[in-house]
């Protein structure tokens, strides 16, 4: 990959680094923009991204999007804002839903057994309803 090609991909992902660089206080990941990306993803401090080290940061930064998504459906579906879910917002994801009865009981990925699932325990349920559904017919090609 040309270097202009990854700093125009660095610089698409810095708000997510930033997301996934909790540690950093706010101002210090900001200011730095596409070079606090590039120093992010460059652990052995060389000044060059080998194909482990892009490849990682990569795995890094689509990981952290997807975190922030699954965090905002989250919160979307927990209505109450008791930053739990219970039954009846569990039986309003989209997941559950298509399911119907073929959906696996909420209990299943209640591991701490108090009548609802926390973030972690929905990234679980997540996981494993995805995995479940079938895959989407492929589209009808035209004539």
């Amino acid at each position: 990959m040309s270097l202009r090609a990854m700093c125009c991909v660095a610089m698409l992902a810095l708000p997510i680094v930033a997301f996934a660089q909790d540690a950093k206080p706010a101002a210090a990941r900001q200011a730095g923009g596409p070079d606090a990306v590039f120093a992010a993803w460059d652990k052995d401090g060389n000044g060059a991204l080998s194909k482990d080290e892009f490849r990682n940061g990569w795995a890094g930064t689509r990981n952290a999007l997807a975190t922030q998504r699954l965090k905002a459906e989250f919160q979307r579906h927990d209505a109450n804002k008791d930053g739990s879910l219970q039954a009846g917002e569990y039986a309003n994801l989209a997941l559950v839903q298509r399911a119907g009865k073929s959906a696996p009981m909420m209990s299943a990925f209640d591991k701490n057994k108090d009548q609802g699932l926390d973030f972690a325990e929905y990234v679980d349920f997540v996981k494993t309803a995805a995995q479940q559904q079938p895959a989407a017919p492929a589209a009808a090609k035209s004539k």
